[in-house]
């Protein structure tokens, strides 16, 4: 382990981990990155070769395994896994961590779930009213934010979270009984003002029938209990922008020389460029002393 993610570093953590291919096809190296969901810093890696298997696809599983021996070598035990939606992984964990909660990445899952009711809120001509309504041409992004809210609010209780996200319906044809005490509905209304609605109302059955039938068939909706730790992998991803820097995906290295480009970046991430470049001097010069 590269970084204590709890104090006394044996208490349970939470990790979100993600892939980087070393090369843009047929790569030979593989990075599988874990990153500590408190501290935001890397707590274990592995650098997955075509030595250990020549199928590049298959890396992201080797490398999990072998960061998951790491930290049970160090006695962690990961509560929580985050990742991007990687079926493998997904498996991996159900079938050989359980006592660890699966968890997907919440900004994939918005990002889906918003392109999903896109299908909905725009169409041919000739379809509206049966396959889309315009008066749900507002509502792709709008859902997309308040299922956001939902994942914050619900502590991490998939029926919670499927009730608030669903309540958005009733919200739009007027019915504000459901929705949170501190929404503009609720406090317009306590105040004595006019609640003036942001977005179209639902008036018609078939545009609440359309809207219903998408939020209902949406994974994040079907699968909840996978999103309602609320938890991303963004810092993965920034991390791989680090990796992108100090080598190149345009050019094939070695796998001597792309391992030490990783721990550089991994270094780099932990304490900063500065800090990391003096700590490398410094145990030059020591070497040198010695």
């Amino acid at each position: 382990m590269l970084a204590k993610e709890s104090k006394d570093g044996t208490a349970p953590v939470d990790i979100l981990t993600d892939a980087r291919h070393g090369t843009r096809k047929n790569s030979r190296q593989t990075d599988v990155i874990c990153i500590g969901n408190d501290t935001k810093k890397v707590i274990a890696y592995k650098t997955v070769t075509s030595e250990d298997d020549p199928i590049a696809q298959r890396h992201e599983k080797l490398g999990t395994a072998s960061i998951y021996s790491t930290l049970g070598s160090a006695n962690v035990t990961v509560r929580k896994h985050c990742h991007d939606n990687n079926a493998s992984i997904s498996k991996y964990v159900r079938e050989q961590q359980p006592a660890t909660k699966n968890q997907l990445d919440s900004w994939h899952g918005l990002k889906q779930l918003e392109k999903s009711l896109q299908h909905i809120a725009k169409g041919a001509k000739r379809d509206h009213g049966r396959t889309w309504h315009s008066d749900l041409d507002d509502k792709p992004h709008a859902i997309r934010v308040h299922a956001s809210y939902c994942l914050k609010h619900c502590g991490g209780d998939a029926e919670k979270f499927r009730t608030s996200f669903i309540n958005a319906i009733n919200h739009y044809k007027g019915d504000h009984s459901g929705c949170p005490e501190t929404s503009r509905c609720k406090t317009d209304t306590a105040a004595g003002r006019l609640y003036n609605p942001s977005k179209k109302p639902i008036f018609s059955d078939k545009a609440e029938q359309l809207l219903r039938d998408a939020m209902e068939k949406s994974h994040m909706y079907k699968n909840a209990s996978l999103y309602v730790e609320n938890m991303s992998t963004a810092h993965v991803e920034s991390f791989n922008t680090t990796l992108n820097v100090i080598h190149d995906k345009r050019i094939s290295f070695g796998h001597a020389t792309y391992k030490c480009k990783t721990a550089m970046a991994v270094g780099v991430w932990n304490v900063g460029k500065d800090t990391f470049s003096d700590r490398v001097w410094e145990t030059l010069i020591d070497n040198q002393n010695k």
